[in-house]
C-alpha cells in the first residue's frame, strides 16, 4: 500500500497529512513556516520534515519509507524559481524531486472550500487572492500581487483605505467621519498629526495594519458614510477577482463560488455585500458553503498528484487529528 503525503504551508505554520490511495487519512503533523522568502530553504527544509515526521507518528507508523507522492501547497509560492525553490527544500527534507509537487497554498484552500470539485475560491484575510479551477484541470489565479500592488478588498485594503480617508477627513478635504476619532483611539495617539509619526516611526506589517479593518466594518454598521463606502468598493474589488477567474476558465453551469478567510467570512455587513457584488458581475455564480479546511484540499491535492481519480472521499476514521475549521485559510 503507497503512502501520499499532502502538506499545507501558511504564514505561520506548516501542516501535513498522510493518507492511502483509498483516501484514508491516517495522520497529520504540524511545524514552523515553510515560505521560502521569509524562512530561507535551510529552515523551510527542517519544518517540512518536522511536519512529515509528526504525521507518520500520528499515523503510529515508522517514517521507514518516502510517500510515494508528496503535495506541497505553500504561500509564497507564485512562480517557477519558486516551484524550483520549494521543491529544494523538500528534497533536503528527504523528498526526492520526482515525487514532488508543488504550487501556491491557494490550490490547497481551493480543493478544501469545495471538496475537490472544479469553481473558484475567493480569499479575503489579511490580503486578497482568487482561484479557479475547472472540469478540465485548467486553473487561473487571480489576485496576489501583494500589499503594495493590491490586496484591495482584504483586512489590509480596507484598514489602509481608511486610514487615508482619515487623512483626508482631518484635512478637510473630505466629509468628517467617526473613522478620525476611532482610529487616534486604536492606535494610541490624541491627534491626527500624531497619526503620521505613529506610522512612520516603525514598518508596520500588513496583518498590524489589518487589525484596522473591523473597526471599519464596525462603524459601518453604525452607520458612517465613509465606511460604508469603502466597504462597498472593497467588495466591488473581491468580486472582480472572482469575475476574472471565471472569465478565463470554463464554467458552463457557472461556478460555485467559495469565500474563505476572516474578512470574506466576516458576516454582517460586509460579507453580504460581497456575495451581492459577486451574483452581479457573475451572475451565474453559486456561492456555496466551505465543505473542508486547506488541509483536507493539500490530501485532496495529492491524491489528485498521484492520478487517482475520481478522487475518494476523504475517511477519517483512522484519526482524531484533524480540527481544522472548514472556514481556516
Amino acid at each position: 500500500m503507497d503512502f501520499l503525503l499532502g502538506i499545507d504551508g501558511g504564514g505561520t505554520r506548516t501542516r501535513a497529512i498522510l493518507v492511502t490511495e483509498a483516501g484514508v487519512v491516517l495522520g497529520t503533523g504540524e511545524a514552523g513556516p515553510a515560505n521560502c522568502h521569509n524562512v530561507g530553504v535551510q529552515t523551510a527544509a527542517r519544518h517540512l520534515n518536522e511536519a512529515a515526521d509528526m504525521a507518520w507518528s500520528a499515523a503510529d507508523r515508522p517514517r521507514h519509507r518516502q510517500p510515494a507522492r508528496v503535495f506541497i501547497g505553500c504561500a509564497g509560492v507564485k512562480s517557477r524559481p519558486d516551484i524550483l525553490q520549494l521543491t529544494a527544500a523538500a528534497e533536503l527534507a528527504g523528498f526526492p524531486a520526482e515525487t514532488v509537487t508543488v504550487e501556491n497554498d491557494l490550490h490547497n484552500a481551493l480543493a478544501g472550500g469545495l471538496g475537490g470539485r472544479p469553481g473558484i475560491a475567493l480569499i479575503a484575510g489579511t490580503g486578497s487572492n482568487c482561484l479557479g479551477r475547472d472540469a478540465s484541470g485548467n486553473t487561473f489565479m487571480c489576485g496576489g500581487w501583494g500589499w503594495l500592488l493590491d490586496d484591495e478588498g482584504s483586512g489590509f485594503g480596507l484598514a489602509l483605505a481608511a486610514l487615508r480617508a482619515v487623512a483626508w477627513a482631518a484635512d478637510h478635504r473630505a466629509r468628517p467621519t467617526s473613522l478620525l476619532p476611532a482610529a487616534l483611539a486604536f492606535f494610541g495617539v490624541s491627534e491626527p498629526d500624531e497619526l503620521l509619526a505613529r506610522f512612520y516611526a516603525k514598518k508596520w506589517t500588513p496583518g498590524e495594519v489589518a487589525a484596522f479593518a473591523p473597526v471599519v466594518t464596525r462603524h459601518a454598521t453604525e452607520g458612517d458614510v465613509t465606511a460604508r463606502k469603502l466597504l462597498a468598493e472593497g467588495s466591488r474589488a473581491l468580486a472582480a477577482l472572482v469575475s476574472g477567474a471565471a472569465s478565463a476558465l470554463r464554467f458552463p453551469q457557472g461556478p460555485r463560488v467559495v469565500l474563505l478567510g476572516g474578512c470574506a467570512r466576516s458576516g454582517a455587513p460586509y460579507q453580504p455585500m460581497i456575495e451581492t457584488e459577486i451574483r452581479a458581475t457573475c451572475p451565474r455564480a453559486r456561492i456555496v458553503e466551505p465543505v473542508g479546511p486547506p488541509l483536507h484540499g493539500a490530501a485532496l491535492n495529492v491524491l489528485r498528484a498521484a492520478g487517482i481519480h475520481p478522487l475518494p472521499r476523504l475517511d477519517f476514521s483512522q484519526t482524531n487529528s484533524l480540527t481544522d475549521s472548514a472556514t481556516e485559510t
